[in-house]
């Protein structure tokens, strides 16, 4: 499902080239929940933005068998790619906001009122996006992810703004989603490690499996 070989991204910061990935290197092979940790600045977004072919990178990462740089129209209908506070529009309504994702969905098995009712916000599908807080901003954002039915989901730091117990409803949900396809998160968020079949640490751009 996903090949990373030798993956470096540079750019140029202050004090000269910067080196945000040094030769990682990954296969994963089959759906799963992957978590990648390591201190702010390792390399973690980069790495998922990266896979998403939101930034140039020299060596080679393949999506069902793609490569990125060289497919990014094709790659872009496998792979869904959730940053942090970029994805809402604050004038949609909860409802509006998921009814124009799964306008696009590629995945008719994903029942919406499940989903909002598991992320719990069942009770905030008229609410204006503005109005909603931080962590509800967030599980908007993940149901939007989750309704998208793409073969590939990326989410930078899916649990950022939650309390624990929305952070363990929203690990055991990402979890479960990973049944059918491959989810990778960049996190900090120990709850989410302990649903994750697979941990890697990235540090200094060098990736290796967690210990």
């Amino acid at each position: 499902m996903l090949e990373a070989i030798n993956v470096k991204v540079k750019y140029r910061g202050k004090g000269g080239i910067v080196e945000a990935l040094r030769g990682v290197s990954l296969r994963l092979d089959k759906p799963l929940l992957v978590s990648i940790i390591g201190p702010s600045g390792s390399g973690k977004t980069t790495l998922l933005r990266a896979i998403a072919g939101k930034v140039p990178y020299e060596g080679s990462i393949k999506v069902m068998g793609l490569e990125v740089k060289d497919n990014r129209s094709e790659v872009s209908r496998l792979v869904f790619y959730l940053p942090v506070g970029e994805v809402l529009i604050d004038e949609l309504t909860v409802n509006e906001s998921i009814e124009l994702a799964s306008m696009s969905s590629n995945d008719n098995s994903v029942s919406i009122g499940s989903l909002l009712k598991w992320l719990n916000l069942d009770g905030l599908g008229s609410r204006r996006i503005i109005e909603l807080s931080t962590g509800e901003r967030r599980r908007v954002e993940l149901a939007i992810a989750l309704i998208k039915g793409l073969k590939l989901i990326l989410i930078d730091e899916p649990t950022v703004g939650l309390d624990e117990d929305n952070a363990r409803r929203v690990s055991e949900l990402l979890k479960a989603a990973s049944r059918n396809r491959l989810i990778i998160v960049a996190t900090h968020d120990p709850i989410l490690m302990e649903y994750s079949d697979l941990v890697y640490r990235i540090r200094n751009g060098a990736l290796n499996p967690y210990q």
